[in-house]
């Protein structure tokens, strides 16, 4: 997985073309978030084929700085803003976690977060419930193979 956003380096052409798919999708969702950047990454940070995309999104302000972490693939699509603890991708993929968790326990009340379907939010709450577990328990994968290199 590439840290550069100057070059292609997924040489697997479903890889490939998986992740364009992707970063299309990250970026169209991004313009209906109102989010303005200067660009998302070429290929993702780190990616789980075909399931999870991590995608790197440049500050409009600071190019040259990573502004905010998007995520697309078999989970929900969003971004959230770069923070200084995000250290490691296993820190972002657990930020995700957290921040579903807690959207999941207010969808559960009936309260609208700002994304999605209000009319809908106390069905999608369980599911993005398990869809937050899921993403804690791969951070922790994610974080002992860290460890490990």
């Amino acid at each position: 997985m590439a840290d550069s956003d100057e070059m292609e380096t997924v040489t697997d052409r479903d890889d490939a073309t998986w992740i364009a798919d992707q970063r299309k999708i990250v970026e169209t969702y991004l313009q209906h978030q109102g989010c303005e950047h200067a660009g998302v990454s070429l290929e993702p940070r780190w990616y789980l084929y075909p399931y999870l995309a991590l995608w790197a999104v440049r500050s409009k302000l600071n190019p040259q700085l990573v502004g905010w972490w998007a995520i697309s693939g078999d989970v929900p699509t969003d971004y959230m803003a770069a923070a200084r603890e995000l250290r490691s991708i296993a820190d972002v993929l657990a930020a995700f976690g957290r921040l579903w968790l807690q959207s999941a326990e207010a969808m559960s009340r009936g309260e609208h977060t700002g994304k999605g379907k209000p009319e809908n939010a106390i069905e999608v709450a369980p599911l993005l419930r398990v869809r937050a577990e899921m993403m804690q328990e791969l951070a922790e994968q994610v974080r002992a193979e860290e460890s490990e290199e």
